[in-house]
C-alpha cells in the first residue's frame, strides 16, 4: 500500500518535497497524541506538484476550450462560472444583498466587460468587509478550478504532471486538498471509466469544492464514488467557504460518502490542510487503510 498527496490552490513557489514534508510533519504530530503511527507500514509516500503549471495557466489568458467530460451546460466565460458560486460563499460568510448592492455602486468596469463583472466584483468586495481576504482567496479558488474544469489545455497539462502518481498498479490512499480534490476525483473517474482501476482503499477530500454547484456540474453524470475507490471520507470545517457545502451528500456525488462536516481547524484559516490533517478522525481513517 502507497499513499499520494494531492495539494490544493496557493502552493506556487512550492515542491512536490516541501508538500511532502508539511503534510508528513503534521500527521506524524497527530499520531504522536492518537497514536500509533502506521506512516512507516506504507511501502512509500509521494506527493504530486503542479502549482506553478496552474498559477501561471489560470493568471494568463489562456483560449477558452471546455473539457470533453459531457458537463450540463458549457461555460467558457470565468464571470458566469463564478456569480452563482460567490453568491453561495457571500451567503455562508452571511453576506446581505444590501451590502452586495452597495458594493455594486462602488464597483466600476469598462463597457463591454460582460454582463456579470461588474457584480462579480460586488460580491467579492462584499466579502472582503465581513471577512479580510476572503474574497481575493474566493476569486482565486474558482479562476483555479475554472481553469482547470473549463479548459482542455489546463486540465491536460495539470494531469500530466499529477496522473504518473496514479498509474502505479499498486492500490493507493489518495489524500487531496481543496482543488487538489477535483484533481484526484476527476483523474480517478477517468481510471474507472477506461476500465483501469487503479485501486483506491481511501480516496480522502478535505476542503472539498466539489460541492459548489459551478464546479460538481463540470463532471459529467453519475457523479458518484468511482468504483475503484473502496473508501471515501470527507471532511471540512464549518468555517471553510472554500468547501461550501460541507457534506457531499446523496444528491450530489451518491451514496457511500461518509463526512466529518465539523472539524475544527480553529479561526486563523479554517481552510488548512494542516488543520485537516490534525483531526484524529482523518488520522484514523488513514490508518484503518493501511494492511
Amino acid at each position: 500500500m502507497r499513499m499520494i498527496l494531492v495539494h490544493g490552490i496557493n502552493q506556487q513557489g512550492k515542491s512536490s518535497q516541501k508538500i511532502l514534508d508539511a503534510w508528513l510533519g503534521q500527521l506524524h504530530k497527530t499520531y504522536a497524541i492518537h497514536g500509533p503511527d502506521p506512516l512507516a507500514r506504507l511501502s512509500r509516500i509521494e506527493a504530486a506538484y503542479y502549482g506553478d503549471t496552474l498559477e501561471a495557466l489560470s493568471s494568463v489568458k489562456v483560449p477558452d476550450q471546455a473539457i470533453a467530460l459531457g458537463v450540463e451546460a458549457t461555460v467558457d466565460d470565468f464571470d458566469d462560472f463564478a456569480v452563482e458560486a460567490l453568491e453561495e460563499i457571500a451567503l455562508r460568510l452571511g453576506v446581505t444583498q444590501a451590502q452586495i448592492q452597495a458594493q455594486d455602486q462602488l464597483t466600476v468596469v469598462p463597457q463591454g466587460a460582460g454582463i456579470h463583472k461588474k457584480w462579480v466584483k460586488a460580491i467579492a468586495r462584499a466579502i472582503e468587509t465581513v471577512s479580510p481576504l476572503r474574497g481575493t482567496l474566493a476569486l482565486r479558488v474558482l479562476g483555479q478550478a475554472h481553469a482547470y474544469i473549463r479548459n482542455q489545455h489546463v486540465h491536460d497539462e495539470v494531469n500530466k504532471l499529477v496522473r504518473p502518481l496514479f498509474e502505479d498498479d499498486e492500490p493507493a490512499i489518495v489524500v487531496s486538498h481543496s482543488l487538489g480534490t477535483i484533481v484526484a476525483y476527476s483523474l480517478l473517474r477517468e481510471f474507472a471509466r477506461n476500465d483501469r482501476p487503479r485501486q483506491s482503499s481511501l480516496l480522502l477530500t478535505l476542503g472539498s469544492p466539489l460541492g459548489i454547484d459551478s464546479v460538481r456540474k463540470g463532471f459529467a453524470k453519475p457523479r458518484t464514488r468511482p468504483d475503484n475507490v473502496q473508501r471515501w471520507v470527507n471532511g471540512a470545517d464549518p468555517e471553510d467557504f472554500v468547501a461550501l457545502r460541507a457534506e457531499l451528500t446523496n444528491d450530489n456525488f451518491g451514496p457511500g460518502i461518509e463526512n466529518y462536516p465539523d472539524i475544527d481547524n480553529g479561526h486563523d484559516d479554517p481552510h488548512s490542510i494542516l488543520g485537516y490533517l490534525s483531526d484524529p478522525r482523518i488520522a484514523r481513517a488513514i490508518a484503518q487503510a493501511i494492511p
